[in-house]
């Protein structure tokens, strides 16, 4: 989705960091605290593994899990006992539907960063950084993001009909429905991004939530499946495993929405949905399905080498000229969208932060790019075929079909017929 020579000066940096920003925390030993806490607990941590900052002797640098010693393929990283597990309870889903479980969880993460005798766990959910996902900017924020991915065509073609992703302004909205939630408290929004960001499906895993994301190098997955298997996480716990052998000196990698339980998220879960639920715009590889286009392809380093400096789009669905036409009205409309407001300064939108400022810049950087590769890589593979197929086009390899509305945010496409305008004008037009 970008253009060769300009990705690789962008799509080098972003961040995918469990600290959940670009910076860490600003107390160094709150991890060191943690960790020792949960060996005292019962928690098997393995003794060849250390959290240390990305870049050394700066204390606002991100932290990552790595080896120390070589570990070999199927070594257990870690296992953490249920009692320690931050989890809603019966007596926290008074009055709210049993399937929101993530309610009760909200309140679990509240009561653990409160009162009198606060667990380092706790203080560990208390010294992450605030506001560091798009649904809990400041309304400037998600606004300005807001403006960005909706699209101005007449013609409506999906329920939201905008770019991915989807959902930034409805975020809020479905907290006070389904948790009853008071969103004009501050505390209570920062437990609700805590569980939206951190969380194991409904459950706050600690140390776990460490491992930063890689699609390209993850090396780690659960050792069970403790959600779907013979005996539920409150008896199980959760263990986790490398998956390769690793050298000392090389950082733990998750995948957070690849990873060996994440059967929801494999067909429609990408680089857009990351950026909503985690915060950053991750590195290569990249996912990205724009349901409107009935677009859907992947980004990857030619030949899975950074150093050619050379970006290649996998198209998942047979690519459409209908497709690329739309793709290329929302990459025009993007570009006048930077024309308008990229020269500003964040202090001109009130109440704006200077981070939310930078991660949505950050993003369209990410979009603008993905989009320009799509449409300059399709030339030769053409086809119609995608809008022959019924709303199930995107599914392919995981446990989702597009009926399970509720479970993704793929959304189904009009028969939508482009005006006159043909292929070979798109590339005139980057």
């Amino acid at each position: 989705m970008l253009i060769r020579l300009i990705i690789s000066a962008a799509i080098a940096f972003y961040p995918c960091y469990a600290d959940g920003s670009s910076g860490g925390s600003n107390h160094p030993d709150v991890s060191d605290v943690l960790i020792e806490w949960l060996r005292a607990n019962g928690t098997y941590i393995n003794e060849k593994l250390e959290v240390k900052r990305l870049v050394p002797n700066d204390p606002l640098s991100p932290r990552g899990v790595f080896a120390t010693e070589d570990m070999d393929a199927g070594e257990t990283l870690c296992s953490i006992p249920s009692k320690l597990i931050v989890k809603s309870r019966k007596e926290l889903m008074e009055g709210i539907r049993p399937a929101n479980t993530h309610c009760g969880t909200i309140k679990a993460v509240m009561e653990a960063m409160s009162g009198d005798d606060i667990t380092p766990y706790g203080q560990y959910l208390l010294h992450q950084p605030k506001g560091y996902l798009p649904a809990f900017w400041s309304e400037a924020g998600r606004d300005l993001l807001a403006e960005m991915l909706k699209s101005t065509r007449s013609e409506q073609l999906t329920e939201y009909d905008e770019l991915p992703p989807h959902g930034v302004q409805e975020s809020l909205d479905d907290l006070k429905e389904d948790c009853d939630g008071d969103v004009d408290d501050p505390f209570y929004l920062q437990a609700a991004m805590l569980v939206n960001a951190r969380a194991d499906y409904e459950y706050m895993i600690p140390f776990y939530d460490m491992f930063n994301h890689h699609n390209g190098k993850y090396n780690m997955n659960h050792k069970f499946d403790p959600y779907k298997g013979k005996d539920p996480i409150e008896n199980t716990g959760a263990g986790f495993v490398t998956t390769k052998s690793i050298k000392a000196g090389d950082e733990l990698y998750n995948s957070y929405n690849r990873c060996n339980i994440c059967y929801e998220n494999y067909d429609w879960h990408g680089t857009p949905e990351m950026f909503i639920q985690f915060g950053f715009v991750e590195t290569l590889p990249q996912r990205w399905l724009f349901d409107f286009a009935r677009v859907k392809f992947e980004l990857d380093w030619k030949d899975d080498d950074e150093t050619t400096g050379e970006v290649v789009v996998d198209f998942l669905v047979p690519p459409s000229e209908k497709g690329m036409l739309l793709l290329q009205e929302e990459l025009t409309r993007l570009k006048s969208f930077s024309t308008m407001h990229r020269r500003k300064s964040y202090k001109e939108y009130e109440g704006m932060s200077k981070y939310e400022w930078e991660s949505l810049w950050q993003y369209y950087d990410a979009l603008h790019d993905a989009l320009t590769n799509a449409i300059v890589q399709s030339d030769a593979t053409l086809s119609d075929e995608v809008w022959e197929l019924g709303d199930n086009w995107w599914v392919k390899d995981g446990s989702l079909n597009a009926s399970q509305e509720d479970e993704h945010y793929v959304l189904p496409t009009d028969n939508y017929v482009h005006p006159t305008q043909s292929h070979e004008t798109l590339n005139d037009e980057l």
